[in-house]
């Protein structure tokens, strides 16, 4: 009787195994695929964003925006990162009739005073949001 529940567990641990092994096989491929899309992406021209955002076609595109900051619509969003706590500056960008959300950089918690300029050049990557919850700040 031992012998055959011993037998049991040691089935379902290969299976189990066996496809976690899978799993990872399929997951390295993904990620693979996703470095090179995003390596050819980053060090691609600067273009114009799309008129419609799709994920997995534009995220991490390179892009150039020129437009009006909309200060008064501006958040901090708390951070922790190498430099310590702080906030993230996240301002919405006035361009040709659309809106588009900044990251405008990292500020310290000890000093949350920041430049305001008015109108300006963004180039950078163009990424979709995050998932919310204090979790994955």
């Amino acid at each position: 009787m031992k012998r055959i529940l011993l037998l049991t567990l040691a089935i379902v641990a290969a299976v189990g195994f066996t496809a976690l092994g899978v799993w990872q096989v399929e997951r390295r491929a993904w990620k693979l695929d996703l470095i090179a899309r995003v390596e050819a992406r980053v060090h691609g021209p600067p273009a114009p964003p799309p008129a419609i955002f799709i994920r997995r076609a534009d995220e991490y595109r390179r892009v150039r925006l020129t437009g009006s900051f909309l200060h008064d619509h501006a958040t901090l969003v708390q951070a922790v990162t190498e430099r310590g706590p702080g906030f993230w500056v996240m301002t919405p960008l006035r361009s040709n009739g659309a809106v588009v959300l900044i990251n405008r950089g990292f500020v310290p918690a000890s000093n949350t005073g920041y430049s305001r300029p008015d109108n300006a050049t963004i180039t950078g990557l163009l990424r979709a949001s995050e998932p919310d919850g204090g979790f994955l700040r």
